[in-house]
């Protein structure tokens, strides 16, 4: 039973979903520390998940299914505002003179944390895994109670989060490394970001669901 809850759990954190995305088309714009910070908001999302659903949130949103969808809208959204600031920040970019003015902006690490802990908290897929698919894997008849066993599956899902990202971050970001000394290709890579995150409002709008 706990190898399948891990087998579920790395599909979910595969999938390109909006989370995986996001993180990769921040290494490509800004490099592997800020996309690791991203990173960190994320797990730190699900966290907060996982002590909501410890303390009976699942019932909740059962009880009020629209709730649900004002938090799916309001994500799509924000991930609709970071896609207009990347566009901005790739016409920009294009304008620029040397590869110097496209450095990014310094001391913009708490705002990526808080970033991701926002996206985590309202990317449908990870809803969605923490009020239906890890709940399944609580045993009635277990010696730990509910809310124990609801911890400790959800530590093992944010443990995994790394093995997956970290590699995806540190090919983007070299990647990105190669181009870094044209501004026409750094300006490219933000453009291609941008339009990654548009792609990732597409998907999310697609699948709000009216209730």
């Amino acid at each position: 039973m706990l190898t399948t809850y891990i087998i579920g759990s790395l599909a979910l954190i595969v999938k390109p979903g909006p989370d995986l995305t996001c993180t990769i088309a921040t290494a490509l714009s800004d490099g592997k520390a800020r996309a690791a910070t991203l990173m960190f908001g994320l797990i730190a999302g699900c966290w907060l998940w996982i002590l909501l659903l410890t303390a009976g949130v699942a019932s909740f949103f059962t009880a009020h299914p629209a709730t649900m969808s004002a938090i799916q809208i309001a994500g799509a959204a924000y991930i609709a505002y970071l896609a207009y600031g990347a566009f901005a920040d790739a016409i920009r970019s294009f304008r620029a003179k040397s590869p110097d003015a496209l450095r990014p902006a310094t001391g913009q690490g708490f705002r990526l944390f808080l970033r991701g802990i926002a996206m985590s908290m309202s990317n449908p897929l990870t809803i969605l895994f923490f009020l239906a698919f890890l709940p399944s894997f609580t045993r009635p008849d277990s010696t730990l109670a509910p809310a124990v066993q609801t911890l400790l599956l959800g530590t093992l899902f944010c443990a995994l989060v790394p093995f997956i990202y970290l590699p995806a971050i540190v090919a983007a970001d070299f990647f990105r490394a190669k181009l870094v000394g044209s501004v026409k290709a750094t300006a490219t890579l933000k453009l291609v970001s941008a339009v990654m995150l548009a792609a990732v409002v597409v998907v999310l709008a697609a699948n709000i669901s009216f209730r």
